[in-house]
């Protein structure tokens, strides 16, 4: 068992449908599974289209602006990892919320995360990002699998991920186990992920009637239990958007450990980062900061990027 989060391998249950989200999410890729959306959370609205494509001219008076944030909240130790780079238009945010023991999640996540960043900064510009995103994830997943304690046992640590890449003016993400991303556009937020958990097998089986209301609640105890995660050690499941979604000026991409959201709404979420929305440090500070000194409060981490028209001088 590992750490906080109980987590279970996926049984085959035949389920292994598509996920389409108008022009922001279209899974359709042979070897990389994707559960069925079904939370209505998940989709707060559909936001307003950008026709413009990525890769124009007009996207050389763009920049990418980053904050990132890290509180260890009532935890005994911190076992998030957090980074953001951003140059010019391009930028890499991630966020990974480790589990498995003290060490092992503290270790997990760091590895992870670096094996990510150092993959992406010994690249530069990637031509294919999401077939860049599905072979780091399973190059992640074999190192965190592969780690071993002080008496050369595995160390049995995983870690969820949510990494998002802004190249040419077009929005990539990856998402593993139960961290967010949210998409924010004026007064809007999408949540563009599924959480890999039980509850949404248990939704799935309920919804093409494989399952009762009964059997269901019997089963709820176990709804957070990870059903991907990086460290499994044969990745299958996995979130990764296919191609760039537009971007606009003054659109902002959250990512977060599960300490942010199961502690706020997203409503909340959204008026913090609009009131801080010219400032993506100070935003991911007000972000923490609103958890802070919550009884059983776990830890919380977030990056958040902002993409805007660079000021004339």
């Amino acid at each position: 068992m590992l750490g906080r989060k109980k987590t279970r391998r996926k049984k085959e249950s035949g389920i292994q449908p598509d996920v389409y989200l108008g022009e922001l999410c279209e899974y359709a890729d042979s070897e990389v599974k994707t559960e069925q959306l079904t939370e209505s959370k998940a989709v707060t609205q559909q936001l307003p289209k950008n026709k413009k494509a990525p890769g124009t001219s007009s996207y050389r008076s763009y920049i990418v602006e980053a904050g990132t944030a890290s509180i260890i909240g009532s935890r005994k130790s911190q076992q998030d990892s957090v980074f953001a780079y951003a140059s010019g238009a391009q930028a890499l945010g991630i966020v990974c919320d480790g589990m498995g023991g003290l060490a092992g999640g503290e270790t997990a996540s760091r590895i992870a995360l670096e094996s990510l960043a150092d993959a992406w900064f010994a690249v530069g510009t990637i031509p294919d990002i999401p077939a860049f995103f599905r072979s780091e994830a399973v190059s992640a997943d074999q190192k965190v699998y592969s780690q071993k304690d002080a008496h050369g046992a595995r160390m049995q640590a995983g870690t969820t991920m949510v990494a998002a890449i802004v190249q040419q003016g077009g929005l990539y993400w990856l998402s593993v186990g139960d961290s967010k991303l949210y998409f924010i556009r004026g007064q809007e937020i999408l949540s563009l992920n599924v959480e890999h958990n039980y509850r949404m097998e248990l939704n799935a089986l309920l919804r093409q009637g494989r399952l009762t209301a009964q059997e269901y609640a019997a089963e709820e105890y176990r709804a957070e239990a990870l059903t991907s995660y990086l460290g499994i050690g044969d990745i299958s499941v996995m979130d990764v958007s296919p191609r760039a979604y537009p971007l606009t000026d003054g659109d902002i991409i959250l990512l977060a450990s599960d300490g942010l959201y199961r502690s706020l709404h997203e409503e909340e979420i959204l008026a913090i980062v609009q009131k801080n929305s010219q400032d993506m440090q100070k935003a991911a500070q007000a972000l923490t900061a609103a958890v802070s000194g919550r009884k059983k409060q776990d830890n919380t981490s977030v990056v958040i990027m902002r993409y805007t028209m660079e000021k004339l001088r």
